[in-house]
């Protein structure tokens, strides 16, 4: 009991966090369970499945985050393993935004229901992959300093917003890196290659990379007002 109530303690803020995401969670499942029960249908599966993907990198970032604590060789290997699962699928989060290109008005369900049904779910995706990204960049800073783990932090965004305009656009996944590497490799390097004549993959790509890196920012800004309030 004792031993609980220490490990409780130690790790309070962690189980929070976790416990908030779980609730808006819920709540976005809850909102489709009521859609579904009122038309009588199962649309918005893929929006359960997009929210299931963003729910990878963070639990990953959690462990890697935990296991770091370890120091020693199996817990290195581990956090090595767990920060490849977030890369990989880490653009699994802020995806779930452009579901937004999917909402239209419908006859059976009221425009509002599906609007806050949206909101919700994309909300809640964005902010599993800011928690996430905030995680893995502790880590960095703890390990590399803090210039390190900005460079860090801006990179993954921008990677990631590249990421986002792959798989809504071009349609490819996060687990096609091991499934069609050849195919989902030679459409980057075309972009790459020929910046100019994808011009809609960059523009897209630096624009969701500003406007990620602004939330981001605003992220970090609000957990160090946070810690000055608790320093008084």
């Amino acid at each position: 009991m004792f031993k609980f109530l220490r490990a409780f303690i130690r790790h309070y803020r962690q189980l929070a966090i976790v416990a908030s995401l779980i609730f808006a969670t819920a709540l976005c499942v809850a909102l489709l369970v009521m859609r579904w029960a009122h038309t009588h249908s199962l649309g918005g599966l893929g929006l359960l499945w997009n929210l299931f993907l963003a729910w990878l990198p963070a639990l990953s970032s959690l462990m890697a985050y935990n296991l770091y604590k370890e120091r020693s060789r199996l817990s290195w290997f581990m956090v090595g393993g767990c920060a490849l699962i977030w890369l990989l699928f880490f653009p699994n989060a802020p995806y779930l935004l452009t579901d937004l290109i999917h909402f239209q008005p419908q006859a059976d369900v009221p425009f509002w229901y599906d609007l806050i049904l949206f909101i919700a779910f994309a909300w809640t995706g964005f902010f599993l992959g800011l928690v996430s990204l905030f995680l893995m960049q502790t880590l960095v800073r703890k390990a590399a300093g803090t210039i390190a783990s900005w460079l860090f932090a801006f990179g993954v965004l921008g990677l990631s917003s590249f990421g986002i305009y792959l798989g809504r656009f071009l349609g490819w996944n996060s687990w096609d890196v091991f499934t069609h590497p050849a195919p989902l490799f030679a459409d980057i390097l075309d972009r790459l290659q020929h910046p100019l004549a994808h011009f809609q993959t960059f523009v897209f790509s630096i624009l969701f990379s500003l406007f990620f890196i602004s939330t981001y920012l605003i992220l970090v800004a609000v957990t160090q007002f946070n810690r000055e309030v608790h320093q008084r």
